[in-house]
């Protein structure tokens, strides 16, 4: 047994972490250090520390971002219908207009606006790593706020679009037609659906707080996905419910209890408790080490 085999063997410094401690220039340690990606406890902070500043806002705040949000996201089926509307049908169509989709999202992630699929991750993490009572509090008022901001912004822009199904009618019935086709499915399908779209968007979050380049194409890929794999987004889903309530194509109740809810469950149980949980167990050994050791 040579001697670096022996030292690791008692506790001694292995190969690698002498590799380490090698001294370099300080411009080579600055280099290494931008090219040494960001460790999971470390993203996890980044996220934490986000969740904090958002649950800190003022409820105003909240409510008028989430309002912004949700008439935002409304855009992603007016662009899907646009596209739907000037495109040939064929086969190849969807792979194009789905396309679409991605604009709502893109207005409401790189405008910084509350979105409450981004906080079934943003927001949890401080529940995570306080366990206590008063950030639970915390976390259900931010959810509650957002979400109904979020609600009654979709419902108004479904409505406008609605309102305005005379000014250019082909539009419309495109809509219309993604919009039936998207409440269309079971409420159990639709849960699983919005597990999906859940998942992606906590995913989404997490990736874009590993760079700090590339995160329009990232939120173009991953809603680009949501939208080709027909996943079910809570927000996006209410506006599309809204447009077939008001076309008379659906009852409130049954949009209600068939789409807006299932996918509402989804959602949390895709974005919180499939990634963000499992993300934590993951990390969370490292997580508690490094801040014994005051890192």
């Amino acid at each position: 047994m040579g001697i670096d085999d022996d030292d690791s063997a008692h506790g001694g410094p292995s190969p690698s972490a002498e590799r380490d401690d090698r001294p370099f220039a300080p411009r080579e340690q600055e280099e290494i250090e931008s090219k040494t990606p960001i460790s999971p406890p470390a993203v996890f902070e980044v996220i934490r520390r986000a969740g904090n500043r958002e649950m800190s806002r003022p409820p105003s705040a909240l409510i008028a971002s989430g309002l912004v949000a949700g008439v935002a996201l409304g855009f992603s089926l007016l662009g899907e219908a646009l596209l739907r509307a000037h495109l040939p049908e064929a086969d190849w169509r969807p792979l194009v207009e789905n396309f679409g989709y991605t604009v709502g999202f893109v207005i409401v992630i790189k405008g910084q606006m509350q979105l409450f699929t981004e906080n079934t991750i943003t927001a949890v993490m401080p529940v995570l790593e306080a366990k206590s009572r008063r950030a639970l509090r915390g976390l259900l008022k931010l959810w509650l706020l957002v979400l109904g901001a979020n609600l009654v912004g979709a419902v108004a822009f479904g409505t406008a679009l609605w309102a305005s199904r005379h000014i250019e009618p082909e539009v419309y019935r495109a809509a219309l037609d993604i919009a039936d086709h998207a409440v269309g499915f079971g409420p159990w399908e639709t849960l699983l659906r919005g597990v999906g779209a859940g998942w992606l968007i906590a995913a989404l979050v997490w990736i874009m707080s590993t760079t700090d380049r590339s995160h329009l194409a990232l939120i173009v890929l991953i809603t680009y996905l949501i939208a080709l794999a027909g996943f079910t987004h809570i927000v996006a889903g209410t506006v599309e419910a809204s447009v077939v309530v008001l076309a008379g194509q659906m009852p409130l109740l049954d949009a209600a209890t068939s789409s807006v809810l299932p996918t509402l469950a989804g959602n949390i149980l895709g974005g919180t408790v499939l990634f963000t949980l499992l993300t934590w167990a993951q990390i969370r050994v490292e997580f508690d080490r490094d801040h014994r050791q005051g890192r």
